[in-house]
């Protein structure tokens, strides 16, 4: 069971600052998982590596804290997107046709760690989307990474299905400040690493114009269209400019074994290429996944988490179905 606590006792690690060192297998500029991509069936050791601490940019507030949903197709309609190379666009299959299990792909670890305090994010039947972990306040003005433990869950895809690869999207919210409101606050409290779908005519807006920059901030863009969840992540508290890590998530593809699962003989040759790789770059020659000219069939899929489940998972409780007592919210 986890370890749960007051949001007084909560509060009262934002008034402490570590410095840390924690080791990694490489630099980090964004939150991302250290092993972004598998083979189908196989059980990760990961973590989430996150890079840096919440603008501005010349001196980073201290990061006090993470939490992290995974898309849930069980109790949840998740946004899937497909992609055969002519272009990203809404897929009609059943999740059950595209991979399993359809929910609890991310499994915290509990041993060790940055954070004492943590616990599981769960839908409302008991199935693990996610988790939070956070409390002391760690400055990475030094340039480095905070690793947070989890397992990445062996996901399969279906004999009978063309997908060659199934990617999904996360979103994640690394915390700078709890006093603030989560839905109304700028990256400058909390970083959003947001998982907004991406597909041609895309409805959740794109970054348009760039207004002029000003104080330490990186290059804004405005965007255009409607916002997805109340978790989309901007710079400012108005919400009209997209902040760091809008539309920049945190990714983890499951690729498709050819060895012990061929794609079946109708699936479509895709128009993949150098130029336009898709989930599998054709020069892809990583430690888990080594690049298969039999990939040039089938369709990339992306799973993205409902706005519904965003908004709900969001926020972090003591309790794991967003019960309790309400720490960040």
């Amino acid at each position: 069971m986890s370890k749960s606590i007051p949001f007084k006792k909560l509060a009262m690690y934002s008034l402490t600052t570590a410095t840390i060192a924690v080791v990694s297998q490489g630099a980090f500029a964004h939150t991302r998982f250290e092993t972004s991509i598998q083979l189908e069936g196989v059980k990760t050791h990961n973590y989430v590596n996150i890079g840096h601490g919440c603008p501005p940019a010349d001196k980073r507030n201290p990061t006090m804290g993470t939490s992290v949903i995974f898309p849930n197709a069980a109790t949840y309609v998740p946004v899937i997107v497909k992609n055969d190379g002519t272009g990203k666009k809404l897929a009609t299959d059943s999740p059950l046709e595209l991979f399993s299990p359809l929910a609890g792909l991310g499994v915290m670890i509990r041993q060790g760690g940055p954070w004492d305090n943590a616990q599981y994010k769960a839908d409302s039947v008991g199935n693990l989307d996610g988790f939070w972990a956070g409390g002391k306040a760690y400055d990475q003005t030094i340039s480095t990474p905070i690793n947070v433990a989890f397992a990445s869950t062996a996901v399969t895809i279906p004999v009978a299905s063309c997908a060659r690869s199934v990617t999904f999207v996360a979103q994640i919210a690394d915390y700078c400040s709890i006093g603030a409101t989560s839905s109304l606050a700028s990256d400058e409290e909390v970083l959003y690493w947001s998982a907004i779908p991406d597909y041609v005519g895309r409805p959740y807006g794109s970054p348009t114009a760039k207004p002029a920059v000003t104080g330490a901030h990186p290059a804004p863009a405005v965007p255009a269209g409607s916002a997805y969840s109340k978790y989309d992540g901007y710079q400012d508290a108005a919400h009209t400019v997209t902040g760091d890590g809008w539309s920049s998530p945190a990714t983890y593809t499951v690729v498709r074994n050819l060895v012990t699962n061929p794609l079946p003989a109708g699936c479509a040759t895709n128009t993949f290429s150098s130029s336009n790789p898709g989930a599998i770059p054709l020069a892809l020659n990583t430690p888990y996944v080594k690049y298969d000219s039999g990939y040039t069939k089938g369709f990339d899929i992306y799973v993205y988490p409902s706005a519904a489940q965003i908004n709900a998972e969001s926020p972090v409780w003591s309790g794991t179905q967003q019960n309790g007592t309400p720490i960040w919210k």
